[in-house]
């Protein structure tokens, strides 16, 4: 291992004590999902809410303040992937609200998000994970219920 790679994996282990010493009461969005540190760290980011056709400035701080982290996902709409992409990053998305209604017939749309939402906390195994904006199950909450045509 080079002398490199070393000292990052020592910023990192930092970097990771300090996010475990966050105070709960002043960071409602963020949530600490792994207490144990493994290889490979991994930061997953829910930016369901932005909108506008550039990364939002709650966006790009995040990101920069997750830098430490081996991996980070963003899941966002699907315009924002070559951004992220030309930054390195991993990404995911979610159906947009207002897509649903033309995706299909008879589909259970709160059934499949429900389904898609864990299947990406599953799949990366998140050591941390945050929320700007709305949060997976507000997005779910927030959709028409029922069977959408």
């Amino acid at each position: 291992m080079s002398f490199k790679r070393s000292l990052r994996k020592i910023g990192l282990r930092v970097a990771l004590g300090s996010i475990r010493k966050l105070e709960t009461n002043t960071k409602h969005s963020a949530a600490l999902l792994s207490e144990h540190r493994r290889q490979g760290t991994v930061a997953l980011v829910w930016a369901l809410d932005e909108a506008d056709d550039h990364l939002s400035n709650a966006l790009k701080s995040q990101l920069e303040k997750l830098a430490e982290f081996e991996t980070i996902v963003v899941v966002c709409p699907p315009r924002y992937f070559s951004a992220l992409r030309s930054r390195g990053l991993f990404f995911e998305t979610l159906p947009m609200s207002s897509d649903l209604p033309r995706y299909g017939a008879s589909a259970n749309w709160d059934l499949y998000l429900e389904r898609r939402i864990t299947r990406i906390r599953e799949s990366w195994s998140p050591d941390f994970e945050f929320t700007i904006g709305t949060s997976p199950e507000g997005y779910v909450q927030s959709l028409p219920s029922g069977d959408q045509t």
